[in-house]
């Protein structure tokens, strides 16, 4: 009841755009009539879909909906534990093993209280536990165990099949030995028997084929891509060097949250995140130390199944989102396997489960402050109720979007979520024109072709500007969809842009013409320079720092000296041809660093035909602002020449900062019309 309860106080916090919005926008559109892996690509298993979408039906589409679903499994999971903990003579630290599960979605805020396919996985695997236990004495409680494992691996495939062969394997050595082979053989049964049902219904459908190749096919051709370094144990307190660039993404929530991740990290926080970690390994060697002592448990063998699954979650990504589902059920192992005497509760036992649940306590008191104090008033429409709370949901990027959408969309209106927000077609009520909600890696001739003919009708989209590794480069993953935006979609001009603006609304706007050279894409063959105090040029060897796409245009960042800097390219110019390219953007974020625009300073293209350079244009900017402005030179008179074109800053000062950059977004060469 109490773990139910907390979870139920959590559901108020924090929308989520990509792990649940997914999921509820996919249920959305299963109830308007499309069906799942036919209408909606997806590679995760169809449980959690068709449970939202079955209980859309019967109770409304709306997140609370989904969530209510969540808080009645996180009260029976923290049931189970507590069971499985009993009977594994934990004594008084069975509270302490519920406890922790019961104050997971506070302490390790916001994963828990989600609808999301992992946070579903995790619930059935930990009810599974108590009635997999129970299996070693009654063929009904092995028929209901490998019933909800099969619903765990509905949701996430290799966390169930980890599950599965870990549990059988458990239930098998712990059965007394005239059910040794009966009560695996009813698991199995259960499991079986659910997955009959579902390859049955998908069949009279006629939809088997698209679910095998969705949930097995499709995962397998992925690669790596979106792989993390585990984090490391050595040194202490301080962070590899692979782990460094996403840092961010390892760090708990909540110290996060409260401190932010941006600096050097204190020790403290580094050795606690290292702690976390570790734990789960500690907690799966503490049956074999625990052995030493005699036999355990049967229930301790189970739990230890459950907890092996749960940490294969973590690989190959390593990070804090995966992490969390392997804590609670490491606490209650070390719970269960605490040195104890057979059949005695000791004081110190009792001690200990009182120091351990009033630590406990204090945590998820300073932790529901901290979640409290950061909370704002719900800004992302009436289908989205719950107060953000984290920085990113929090601040008016993501609010500014939604409602200039709201406000400028009719009914049946189509939009287009680039990237990894699938919360917004919900939150809009807005008609996604494509099968995908979100970008799916190793698809990309067959996403590209049916995004490019969906953008022909759509009225918006929206693109995120956070390109990194670990949520994939657009302008890579999908090259011709990020040039048919560049070339005729903008920003509209009453769009209100945040002063830290991460997401932002695209309309379709006059075509720019075709690009024949790209510089961004030759900015590696370019040759940087920058210019010293004497005026006098030098090159600069280190290569240019990698930058997201910001505001549908892809930047360059160029190192300045003393006295300003640029970068040369050597071209051949086509007949009628013209340099474009934004400037005057305030800042931009790099992988590891924040660029700033210079103030006071003259842009300005050049062209050498192996001689001095002569200007041909140049923009004088007092002081950068939210937006690119257009900045264009005719080059027409060079047409079949071979040149060298150089973009160049002047700064009004000497500059003293080392980081000091001129930013160019989108620089190429296109084009125009003589007939124009």
């Amino acid at each position: 009841m109490l773990g139910a309860s907390v979870c139920a106080f959590m559901v108020r916090f924090e929308p989520n755009l990509l792990e649940e919005g997914l999921i509820v926008h996919v249920a959305q559109r299963m109830v308007a009539g499309e069906h799942l892996y036919r209408d909606v690509v997806s590679f995760t298993g169809p449980l959690p879909f068709e449970l939202l979408a079955a209980l859309f039906r019967a109770f409304g589409e709306e997140i609370a909906v989904a969530r209510g679903a969540v808080v009645l499994l996180h009260g029976l999971a923290c049931a189970s534990v507590y069971g499985v903990a009993a009977r594994a003579g934990a004594g008084p630290l069975a509270h302490v093993a519920a406890a922790g599960m019961a104050s997971a979605p506070v302490l390790l805020f916001p994963l828990f209280s989600l609808f999301f396919h992992t946070t579903l996985a995790f619930e059935f695997s930990v009810i599974a536990a108590y009635p997999a236990l129970r299996a070693c004495e009654s063929d009904r409680w092995g028929w209901l165990a490998g019933i909800l494992v099969a619903c765990a691996a509905l949701c996430k495939q290799t966390l169930g099949v980890a599950l599965a062969a870990g549990l059988l394997a458990a239930v098998f050595a712990c059965a007394p030995r005239n059910r040794r082979f009966r009560a695996p053989l009813q698991l199995a049964a259960g499991g079986v028997a659910v997955a009959l049902v579902t390859l049955g219904a998908y069949a009279l459908r006629g939809e088997l084929q698209l679910l095998v190749h969705s949930i097995v096919v499709l995962p397998l051709s992925f690669d790596e891509t979106f792989s993390t370094p585990y984090m490391n144990f050595w040194p202490p307190g301080v962070l590899a060097e692979d782990v460094v660039p996403n840092k961010a993404l390892y760090f708990p929530s909540l110290y996060a949250l409260t401190h932010g991740v941006f600096g050097d990290e204190p020790v403290w926080a580094v050795l606690l995140t290292q702690l976390l970690y570790a734990l789960p390994f500690i907690a799966l060697a503490c049956p074999a130390l625990a052995r030493r002592r005699g036999p355990l448990p049967p229930a301790v063998w189970i739990h230890t199944a459950v907890l092996f699954a749960l940490t294969t979650n973590l690989f190959p990504r390593s990070d804090w989102g995966h992490l969390v589902f392997a804590l609670p059920p490491a606490l209650a192992q070390i719970a269960m396997t605490w040195p104890a005497r057979p059949g005695r509760v000791s004081r110190r036992r009792v001690r200990i489960a009182a120091g351990c649940s009033a630590a406990l306590a204090l945590g998820f008191v300073a932790a529901t402050w901290a979640i409290l104090a950061r909370a704002r008033e719900p800004q992302l429409g009436p289908h989205v109720p719950q107060n953000p709370v984290t920085g990113q949901v929090r601040g008016r990027s993501l609010s500014n979007a939604i409602a200039y959408l709201r406000q400028n969309l009719e009914p049946g209106d189509t939009i287009f979520v680039a990237r990894s927000e699938p919360l917004i077609y919900f939150a809009t009520d807005a008609h996604n024109p494509t099968p995908y909600s979100g970008v799916i890696p190793g698809m990309r001739e067959e996403q590209e072709r049916t995004i490019l003919e969906a953008l022909e009708d759509v009225r918006y989209v929206v693109m995120s500007d956070i390109d990194q590794d670990l949520y994939t480069w657009y302008r890579e993953e999908l090259p011709a969809v990020e040039a048919h935006l560049e070339r005729f979609f903008r920003v509209p001009e009453d769009y209100p842009l945040a002063r830290y603006n991460w997401i932002s609304v695209l309309e379709p706007g006059p075509d720019r013409g075709a690009t024949v050279i790209d510089l961004f894409d030759r900015s590696d063959q370019g040759h940087v320079w920058i210019r010293g105090r004497d005026g006098a040029e030098r090159s600069v060897s280190e290569p240019l720092p990698r930058l997201a796409t910001k505001l549908n245009r892809r930047p360059i960042a160029i190192p300045l000296g003393p006295r300003g800097g640029g970068i040369d390219f050597d071209l051949e110019i086509p007949e009628n041809a013209r340099f474009e390219a934004g400037i005057g953007i305030t800042a931009l974020v790099g992988e590891e660093d924040l660029f700033s625009q210079e103030e006071r300073c003259q842009f300005s293209v050049a062209v050498s035909r192996g001689d001095a350079f002569e200007t041909l244009g140049s923009v004088r900017l007092v002081k950068p602002g939210m937006r690119w402005k257009p900045f264009a030179v005719d080059l027409s008179a060079y047409a079949g020449e071979q040149i060298t074109l150089r973009l160049a800053l002047t700064p009004n000062k000497l500059l003293l900062d080392p980081e000091a950059r001129a930013l160019w977004g989108g620089p190429r060469i296109t084009v125009s019309n003589p007939n124009e």
